[in-house]
């Protein structure tokens, strides 16, 4: 076994400076390469970690606040869906109101106009929309049929008259409008299949 010496022998070149030396110094500084090496893997590990948990946590607050939001929204959906049968009375009160009459009457009936307009515009604030349902085609999901009438010259399927007044809320349809609904007369109905015959 050949011994170390610190001056190099005939033929041995000097190791170059930088380079690990031979023995238990050469042991040493490998293991604290290896540490180091260790070291380094765990912190890009650890690194890791924390960006996946940042943008888990994001992820939560931002599924929590949505969350928080659909509630809040459907509270108050909830409260509108009591307000509007109030609103519907003093709509159908208004509408049975006569054009004429004594100086005191026309006071409280503009005084209930002013109630309904105020009550239609705080909830108009809240994000309330009517559905517009007379003169159009029957909408089912924005419509409720109530009754058919036939009607001749009108197109079938056309919303003839609204019964009771829909509302949406934020594009979603809180309560559908209850309406009558044009059906085909008996007579334009047995004319059109003669008409597909003749063809």
């Amino acid at each position: 076994m050949k011994e170390f010496s610190e001056e190099p022998t005939e033929g041995e070149e000097e190791a170059p400076s930088g380079s690990l030396l031979p023995g238990p110094e050469a042991t040493e500084m490998e293991l604290m390469q290896e540490r180091l090496e260790e070291a380094e893997r765990e912190k890009v590990q650890f690194k890791a970690f924390a960006q996946r948990g940042q943008a888990d946590f994001a992820n939560f607050r931002k599924r929590t606040d949505e969350e928080k939001l659909e509630l809040l929204g459907s509270a108050k959906s909830q409260v509108i869906l009591r307000i509007l049968p109030a609103l519907d009375d003093i709509e159908r009160a208004l509408g049975q109101t006569t054009a004429a009459g004594s100086e005191a009457a026309n006071g409280w009936l503009e005084g209930f106009r002013l109630i309904e307009r105020k009550l239609s515009n705080i909830l108009e604030g809240e994000g309330l929309q009517r559905i517009e349902a007379e003169g159009l085609a029957f909408n089912p999901w924005e419509h409720e049929i109530v009754s058919y009438l036939d009607v001749p010259g009108r197109k079938e399927g056309e919303v003839l008259e609204v019964t009771r007044q829909g509302y949406k809320m934020n594009g979603k349809v809180l309560r559908p409008s209850q309406v009558v609904v044009i059906k085909a007369t008996e007579a334009e109905s047995t004319e059109e299949p003669s008409k597909a015959e003749n063809n």
